[in-house]
Parts: structure tokens; C-alpha cells; sequence
């Protein structure tokens, strides 16, 4: 009777172990996420997340961040290569193809996803911080509206929208400043873009950037008729990068 139930238990054991193994094929629920993101099913897709990215990642983050890349690059297929498997982690190589609006092409990029054991299923690891993805789109798609380029028309005040929306979301993306700023300049809000300007030329990485935030100061200043800030301004832009042809072009008018 001892022996009978010593075994019952043994067999118990490993009975509850195979049960947590994971079900399925890691490669096809990467497949399957991948599925959900091309059909633009976003919510669907957010399932396969990993329970410890969910945490950490609000669906409504995730959907926005999603049609934000879209809107950047349209995903049209992928291929999905194993490259590693440690337990019950799986990495595979992603050969992404995506249509580019930036640039009107169909490119190959490769990236890694790893796919890991939770719970008896197999979940997906998420590609990065969806809250920085989230503000270097929005950045993305406002210097589309303010350029008015990658299918997107000429519109400043959507722009504006955009950068503002970085801004709010991540104080310290500096760049943001700048595409504001010059989204007020086409929207003749001069008064507000200076300070704006100011912070982007404070926080600027080089001269080149701060000469171009120089110079969008003093088209501000020229605009609002005060001629020698704005001189000011168009002589520190050049000073700081000799070859800002358009700062030396907008100085020309001073002298």
C-alpha cells in the first residue's frame, strides 16, 4: 500500500510538471502576434504580451503606439527564423518587411523577439518602452504634418498637435521644442514659439542645433518687427555654424 502510493505521488508529481510545461509552438504564437498586428487587430495582439509587460504597459498605450507606426510604416509581411532557446526562453530572428512613407519604399529590417514561458503558455516580450516608443512617433508624424511630406499634407496646427502631445508626455524630448516652435512659425504665433526656441537651443546637443534654433529666434524677432534681436539672433546662428546658409541669408538682410 506504502509502494502504491509513493508511486501515485511520483506520478502526481510529474503529472503537474508536463502540466506546466507550455503549450503549443513558441514560433506560431509569434506568428499569430504577428498575424493580429498586419490585420491592424491591436487589441487582439496586446494578448499575447507577456504578463510582465502588460504590467507595465496599458492596452490603450500599446494600440496607440501601434497605429502611430502605422502611420509611419505599413508592415506587410515577416519571417520568422529560431536563432535561441534557453528554457523556456525562445529568441527568433524577425525579417520585418515594411512600407516606408517616409521614403515611399518597401524595406527589410531585421530585429530580434524573444518568446517566453508563462503559465503554460507561450507569450511574447514586448520590443521596447512603448511610452518612449509612444513619444518618438508622435515626433515622427509631426515633422511629417510640418513638412508636409510622407503622404501627409502641409498642416502646422496638427503638427503643433503632435509635438505638444511629445512634450506633455516627456519634458526633457528637446527636439519636440523645435518642431513646436516651428509649427507656431507657420501658424504666425511668433510670441509663443521664442521661448520655445530658447529651451531648444538651451537643451541642443551641438552648434549646428543651436544655430538652427538661433535662427528661428530671430525669424520670430524679425517677424514681430524688433530688427535687432533679430540681427542678434541671425549673427549668433552663423557664428555657431558658418555654414547655416540660412541664417547667413537671413543676416544678408541686415547689413
Amino acid at each position: 500500500m506504502r509502494r502504491v502510493t509513493l508511486t501515485f505521488l511520483i506520478l502526481a508529481i510529474i503529472a503537474t510538471i508536463v502540466g506546466c510545461s507550455p503549450k503549443g509552438d513558441p514560433k506560431e504564437t509569434l506568428e499569430k502576434y504577428y498575424t493580429r498586428i498586419i490585420n491592424e487587430e491591436y487589441n487582439f495582439a496586446y494578448a499575447y504580451l507577456s504578463e510582465a509587460d502588460k504590467k507595465v504597459t496599458k492596452r490603450d498605450d500599446f494600440i496607440l503606439f501601434m497605429e502611430l507606426d502605422a502611420d509611419i510604416t505599413r508592415l506587410n509581411k515577416v519571417e520568422i527564423t529560431q536563432v535561441e532557446k534557453k528554457g523556456d526562453t525562445v529568441v527568433f530572428d524577425v525579417v520585418e518587411n515594411r512600407h516606408d512613407y517616409m521614403d515611399e519604399k518597401d524595406k527589410d529590417t531585421t530585429v530580434k523577439r524573444t518568446v517566453v514561458a508563462e503559465d503554460g503558455e507561450w507569450k511574447v516580450k514586448a520590443e521596447g518602452d512603448y511610452a518612449a516608443l509612444i513619444v518618438d512617433r508622435q515626433a515622427k508624424i509631426g515633422a511629417m504634418y510640418l513638412n508636409g511630406s510622407a503622404g501627409k499634407a502641409l498642416d502646422p496646427a496638427k503638427a503643433a498637435a503632435r509635438f505638444e502631445d511629445v512634450l506633455k508626455r516627456d519634458p526633457s524630448f528637446y527636439p519636440a521644442n523645435y518642431g513646436l516652435a516651428a509649427s507656431y512659425v507657420k501658424m504666425k504665433r511668433y510670441e509663443d514659439a521664442i521661448p520655445l526656441a530658447t529651451k531648444y537651443v538651451e537643451s541642443a546637443a551641438d552648434n549646428k542645433e543651436k544655430s538652427n534654433g538661433m535662427n528661428l529666434i530671430g525669424i520670430c524677432y524679425e517677424a514681430t518687427g524688433n530688427k535687432e534681436k533679430a540681427k542678434e539672433a541671425f549673427q549668433k546662428a552663423v557664428e555657431l555654424n558658418p555654414e547655416n546658409q540660412l541664417a547667413q541669408k537671413n543676416l544678408s538682410r541686415f547689413k
